[in-house]
């Protein structure tokens, strides 16, 4: 734990790249031109984290890749502007990162397509810079997503040296990449469509078997959302539900989940216990979703997860 009480060193590897996002304006009709707007801003879920933290007073400094593009000198921008230490690598030569996702007319996830090859050049070898060791020696945590090619998440979530390690699962897909090396995580935040993906089990698997799963894997923290239903928090032999915070309206759920992982994380460095961590971190998603994260985040974040019901154990 950091011994500041405002202010840890927190450095985040992943992904930070273009976000395309299209929401469609009428009730969403599958294989049809859907009516409706578009926007562009950068992401990516070690960005989306970074941000969120530097919101609630951490000092972040993001390791990503990039190419000699547009898209890279908009994500080197977006750093700048939030305040967020930038140790990104360049390949001059690569196209950057993007993702593009479809949302029907609730802002609910319908199809997304992620163009992300150059992360796969992120190997440990790559992070042999000296200004990044020295940025990896001195940070209270690291975050972690599975943007990062498997060989990479073993390595550093067997390098820590004791400092907490927090993962951020991304997709069903990525999520695979952490199977080697979940019992070195601190934490795994994913959803359930993650969860069951990783451990090879039905979409409608009972909750229990889902806890047992993770834990027999070897994870001893994690949280898994499931949109508007009850987050379960996995804290060692413990299991709880925790209902969401009231959402008045629906901006945009893309990111909300690496905004909930910020937000735990940062009240585990202060010790919190994690039930707790992770309430705020659900009143900081709720933020995201339904506007934008305030920048004096903190306060309102703990005041909305001091407003929700407790956490009831799994029956």
């Amino acid at each position: 734990m950091t011994t500041d009480p405002v202010l840890p060193k927190i450095v985040l590897l992943g992904g930070a790249h273009l976000d395309r996002v299209a929401r469609s304006g009428v009730s969403f009709v599958p294989r049809a031109s859907n009516p409706g707007r578009s926007r562009e801003s950068v992401g990516g879920a070690a960005f989306n984290a970074a941000r969120a933290l530097a919101r609630f007073g951490a000092q972040t400094h993001l390791v990503s890749a990039r190419g000699g593009d547009g898209i890279g000198i908009a994500v080197e921008s977006a750093l700048e502007s939030e305040g967020i230490g930038d140790g990104s690598l360049t390949w001059l030569d690569r196209r950057s990162a993007s993702y593009t996702a479809i949302l029907d007319e609730t802002g609910e996830l319908r199809a997304a397509i992620a163009d992300m090859e150059i992360y796969d050049l992120l190997s440990p070898r790559s992070f042999r810079r000296s200004h990044l060791r020295d940025k990896l020696a001195s940070a209270d945590a690291w975050i972690l997503d599975a943007n990062l090619p498997d060989v990479s998440l073993t390595h550093f979530a067997g390098a820590a040296s004791g400092r907490p390690v927090f993962g951020i699962a991304v997709s069903p897909v990525k999520v695979l990449r952490f199977r080697a090396c979940l019992p070195a995580l601190s934490a795994l935040f994913l959803s359930r469509t993650e969860a069951v993906s990783l451990l090879c089990l039905s979409k409608d698997t009972p909750l229990p078997d889902l806890a047992e799963g993770l834990f027999s894997a070897g994870l001893r923290r994690a949280v898994i959302t499931d949109g508007p239903n009850p987050a379960l928090i996995l804290d060692g032999s413990a299991r709880h539900l925790q209902a969401t915070p009231q959402i008045s309206s629906i901006r945009d759920v893309t990111g909300a989940g690496d905004t909930l992982a910020a937000g735990a994380a940062f009240e585990l460095l202060h010790g919190a216990d994690f039930v707790s961590a992770v309430r705020v971190g659900m009143a900081a998603s709720s933020f995201h979703i339904e506007a934008e994260l305030p920048l004096d985040s903190l306060l309102r974040c703990r005041l909305r997860a001091a407003s929700l019901p407790p956490a009831t154990p799994l029956a």
